[in-house]
C-alpha cells in the first residue's frame, strides 16, 4: 500500500537518514524534488522514481501550481516523515 502525502512547494520530507524538498511543479504531470547532496530530481505522474534505495516516488493526481500528492512505495522498516516547516 503506498503512502500518500499532500505537500507544497518548499515541504520536506524525512526518509530515513536522507530528506527531499519539494522544489517545483513543473506542470500537471511533472514536479521537481531536491535531495540531501543537492541532487535534483524529476518525478512523473506516469511512472515511478526511486529517490532512496527501496523508496520510489510518483507523483498524484494534480492538486495546483504549488501543491503536488506524492505516493511513497517503501518498506515497512523505511521511515517516511513530513518535517514540520521549512528546509533551510
Amino acid at each position: 500500500m503506498a503512502l500518500v502525502l499532500n505537500l507544497a512547494v518548499g515541504d520536506v520530507v524525512d526518509i530515513a537518514d536522507n530528506w527531499i524538498a519539494v522544489l517545483s511543479v513543473d506542470s500537471r504531470r511533472t514536479a521537481t524534488l531536491i535531495a540531501k547532496g543537492g541532487e535534483k530530481i524529476s518525478i512523473s505522474s506516469k511512472y515511478e522514481t526511486e529517490i532512496a534505495p527501496e523508496v520510489w516516488v510518483q507523483l498524484g493526481p494534480w492538486k495546483g501550481k504549488t501543491q503536488l500528492k506524492l505516493l511513497f512505495e517503501a518498506p515497512t522498516s523505511v521511515s517516511i516523515v513530513r518535517r514540520q516547516g521549512k528546509k533551510t
